[in-house]
């Protein structure tokens, strides 16, 4: 019925018995909400590694790659190498993310800025994490849809995904997760690299490849005019590099290892490994256009259609189980996140900081709320590169006001909110006032709303009141103190309360 051989489904009949137990034997380690949302800074550089590889992969990644490879050619790289300069600035800010000592970075806002941006950034990071959710379940579902040959719809395929990352999130918490994502990073290797080789065969190598496409050599250039040139390339790098501090799920990355070593050696590293990934991916892509001809089939639904035509019996079920492995750890990561965000930095009046298991209580009943939005949204897309370019946008708005008051103490919670504001407005302003829209407006949108967001949040933090001293030296202490070293900062509070002593001493009664 589902287009699958029986030894497919019990492939990923055994696959969802052994993650589910995975989740059981977790869940009997979670004592503390630092357990459930940071799995309590337990994990060396291997889990650390393979915990960044699978969070920042999930099969939207590919999906939306050989789409766009299908469609254009070895230029759709971009689509995941856009990101690829941001691995300097993952080894330079990992440690901050550590040392700031937080459970989110609404958190860390609120250090820097004050209540409003925490709240700011709780509304907004949870959006953020809808957007992801929503496209990393569309994406699956479209692969899905693939693989069944259509018998399994996208809306279904969104049910079924989100039945089993409930489950999982709510039971393991983060430990759960980065046990599944190590496991689910090898099986996502396996299946970027399988692939190619079996389709490469099939085409008849480059004979085949020669005698099945007119022009091959503009397959195979890294630019397509008109859609993605030089200008795009340098606007999303730029954007990836301003976004990717504000991702909620950040702090999860790099507060999850034992040391700052092991943090910033396993996430540069595992998404390192994504870029090698998205190699294979992108060749395959190409490759498909020899396989099926070009525009001969939807381009959202190559990777599942490759996946069904080319590889060998028992292939399409372990892909279903890696699309399934790898919904239910990125839903779990957005899902916990989340939840940290409502309980932590948007309920203010909420007393359970001071009741731990009130708290994952009231995380958990928001998880539905939150998945129902995504699920939501999810539905709402038209196709994978679009939902990817809609999630690119989102990140940077909070970007913004994260750079600015990382390196310029001047930088304060008006200008953040300036930055914020005017930054939306600029980003709706682009396809609806402008009509820059697709791959073609992509670069003047992302150009507008960044040098826009820029300008308005450092000319209004230079006309306006700067934060607290003792906030700003709190903050820069803080982030430049490493784990161990607490007592630097307990000095530092010992001297504001001795000061705020002989201040109230000395006022008159």
């Amino acid at each position: 019925m589902l287009q699958l051989h029986w030894i497919d489904i019990a492939v990923l009949a055994g696959y969802f018995t052994f993650v589910i137990a995975i989740g059981l034997l977790a869940n009997r380690r979670i004592r503390s909400t630092d357990d459930y949302y940071l799995g309590g800074h337990r994990f060396g550089k291997a889990f650390t590694m393979m915990y960044a590889f699978g969070a920042g992969t999930h099969a939207d990644s590919a999906v939306g790659l050989m789409a766009q490879t299908y469609k254009l050619g070895m230029a759709g790289i971009w689509y995941q190498w856009c990101q690829i300069f941001n691995t300097p600035f993952y080894w330079l800010l990992s440690p901050i993310f550590r040392r700031a000592r937080c459970l989110t970075i609404g958190d860390i806002y609120e250090m820097r800025y004050g209540p409003s941006l925490g709240i700011l950034y709780g509304f907004w990071g949870v959006a953020i994490n809808i957007g992801y959710l929503g496209v990393t379940l569309y994406g699956s579902a479209r692969l899905i849809e693939a693989l069944t040959a259509g018998r399994v719809p996208v809306a279904w395929a969104v049910i079924a995904m989100v039945a089993t990352f409930v489950f999982y999130s709510l039971v393991g918490g983060m430990i759960a997760t980065i046990w599944n994502e190590f496991l689910q990073g090898i099986m996502t290797i396996v299946m970027s690299f399988l692939l190619f080789p079996f389709l490469w065969i099939a085409v008849g190598g480059i004979p085949g490849v020669q005698a099945s496409v007119v022009d091959v050599d503009t397959l195979f250039r890294m630019v397509a005019p008109g859609e993605i040139g030089l200008f795009w390339i340098v606007a999303a790098c730029a954007n990836q590099v301003v976004g990717f501090p504000a991702a909620p799920h950040i702090l999860s990355n790099n507060a999850a290892g034992r040391t700052e070593l092991d943090n910033r050696v396993g996430f540069c590293a595992g998404v390192t490994l994504k870029r090698l990934c998205s190699i294979g991916w992108a060749f395959t892509g190409v490759l498909a256009i020899a396989y099926y001809g070009a525009n001969k089939i939807e381009p959202d639904h190559v990777f599942g259609s490759l996946v069904r035509d080319v590889l060998p019996v028992g292939c399409a079920g372990l892909m279903l189980a890696c699309i399934m492995a790898s919904v239910m750890d990125n839903g779990a990561v957005f899902v916990l996140t989340s939840s940290a965000l409502f309980t932590r930095n948007l309920l203010r009046s909420f007393r359970a900081r001071e009741n731990p298991k009130l708290e994952l209580r009231v995380s958990r009943l928001f998880s539905l709320v939150f998945v129902t939005a995504s699920v939501g949204l999810a539905l709402s897309f038209e196709n994978v590169p679009a939902a990817i370019r809609f999630m690119w946008a989102l990140t940077p708005m909070m970007g913004i006001s994260f750079w600015l008051g990382l390196w310029w103490r001047k930088a304060n919670r008006y200008g953040a909110w300036a930055s914020f504001l005017t930054a939306t407005i600029a980003w709706w302003m682009g396809p609806n006032v402008f009509g820059w829209k697709g791959d073609a407006g992509l670069p003047y949108v992302y150009s507008f709303y960044t040098l826009t967001g820029f300008g308005v949040g450092a000319i209004v933090s230079l006309l306006t009141k700067s934060e607290p001293k003792t906030q700003l030296d709190r903050f820069y202490l803080t982030i430049n103190t490493p784990i161990g070293q607490e007592a630097r900062l307990d000095r530092f509070e010992s001297r504001i309360a001795a000061s705020q002593k002989q201040i109230e001493h000395e006022s008159p009664v």
